[in-house]
């Protein structure tokens, strides 16, 4: 009997990491996960509170690492998860996980496989820069909104003169956190206090782009070899959360491409350009009847079991073709309309009264797709439903406190 294929899902979010489980899980691979978290309140010992994710009945081994502790990664998957008779593969589902294997390739290559542009370390890094991606999109003729990059050291920084209001504020590498300072700011008062805030924060570099007014927001997930790219349909973003995820779809709708077409030509040419090889997603945006691109991200996206659970396994072609294998008999292109959840994104925002109980439970019943609750895997559902449980008892305590 052949051996299983092993994969480490490396990421923050259990519910990102429950859809990679999932996906690779479809192809028969074994899964390692290693979450992403802080410490506990003596600032010293890791919190290794078992989450969701990592009651899937599909999980091996998990492992935790501290946040921002590069080296730790690192040494963790040299000294845990190498396998003398193939080499895994990583599926990085964040930012910060993504950056920490391309910036040491020359550590992992002799073990490992993982996404990467050219096989060259510190490439996937350099695309996280939201200047440089916009400067990629408007030569292959994308909208872009006009915008003007600011730098903050030990908290002190100069406004530029030529700032159009009301503007609109992020960090312009997320790697380095921030996503706090996300904020439309009506004047240079406003958008001063937001720069003070992401100073208290990290040095940084901070994007201040023209507001658009927006009517619908878009992305686009697709798999990329580094000759094709595959985009199977785009997700129309229902409802963002509230509560602290910004910019995270917390109710979305998964489309076929009709209607897109010229727009994904394009955006396929764009990752081409850039020779990325993994799963990618790109954001984008409607305003005044045209379409906007609003960021790319090198590494697995929030709503990607969306496209899972429609018969598109993007997860499961990138570790195919990392591993050598054909991927034409794999489902390209979703073929019709789909609602989805994110249980998570719900939960956070029902406790902070974004939502009331009852509006909780119609979303959770009204979707299609859900991200947690599987009848294949059960058990990380049965975990998030008993959280709801102290949740609610501790809502109900500081509604009477």
């Amino acid at each position: 009997m052949d051996k299983r294929q092993k994969v480490v899902v490396i990421g923050h979010g259990y519910t990102s990491r429950l859809g990679v489980i999932r996906s690779v899980a479809q192809i028969g691979c074994e899964i390692i996960v290693i979450v992403i978290t802080g410490y506990k309140r003596d600032g010293k010992t890791l919190n290794t509170k078992k989450p969701f994710d990592c009651y899937s009945k599909y999980v091996s081994q998990v492992y935790y690492s501290a946040r921002q502790d590069e080296q730790g990664l690192i040494q963790l998957l040299l000294d845990k998860c190498t396998d003398q008779q193939q080499k895994v593969i990583i599926i990085p589902d964040s930012d910060f996980s993504a950056a920490v294997i391309d910036n040491n390739q020359e550590l992992l290559k002799d073990n490992f496989l993982y996404p990467h542009i050219h096989h060259m370390s510190g490439d996937v890094v350099k695309w996280m820069d939201k200047m440089k991606q916009k400067n990629l999109a408007i030569e292959v003729g994308l909208n872009v909104a006009s915008s003007s990059v600011i730098s903050i050291k030990d908290k002190h920084f100069d406004i530029p003169n030529n700032i159009n209001y009301p503007c609109f504020t992020k960090p312009l590498a997320t790697i380095v956190g921030g996503k706090q300072i996300l904020k439309k700011c009506c004047d240079k008062n406003e958008l001063r206090e937001i720069l003070d805030k992401a100073g208290s924060i990290a040095d940084m570099q901070v994007l201040v782009e023209d507001f658009k007014s927006i009517e619908k927001e878009y992305a686009v997930l697709g798999f990329s070899d580094g000759h094709d790219a595959i985009i199977p349909g785009v997700i129309q973003v229902l409802e963002l959360a509230h509560g602290g995820h910004f910019g995270v779809a917390c109710q979305g709708k998964v489309m076929p491409v009709d209607g897109f077409e010229d727009l994904i030509a394009i955006f396929k040419q764009y990752i081409l350009k850039i020779g990325f090889v993994g799963v990618f997603d790109i954001d984008f945006y409607q305003s005044d009847g045209n379409f906007y691109f609003g960021e790319l991200n090198l590494r697995i996206g929030g709503s990607l079991y969306a496209f899972t659970k429609m018969g598109v396994n993007l997860p499961g072609m990138m570790v195919k073709s990392l591993m050598g294998e054909s991927i034409t008999d794999m489902k390209k292109m979703i073929t019709c309309n789909t609602t989805f959840v994110n249980e998570r994104m719900c939960l956070d925002d029902w406790y902070l009264n974004y939502m009331s109980t009852k509006e909780y439970h119609d979303i959770i019943k009204s979707v299609q797709i859900s991200f947690i609750k599987d009848d294949e895997d059960p058990v990380p559902y049965k975990a998030f439903k008993r959280k709801f449980m102290v949740l609610q008892i501790k809502r109900i305590v500081k509604k009477l406190s």
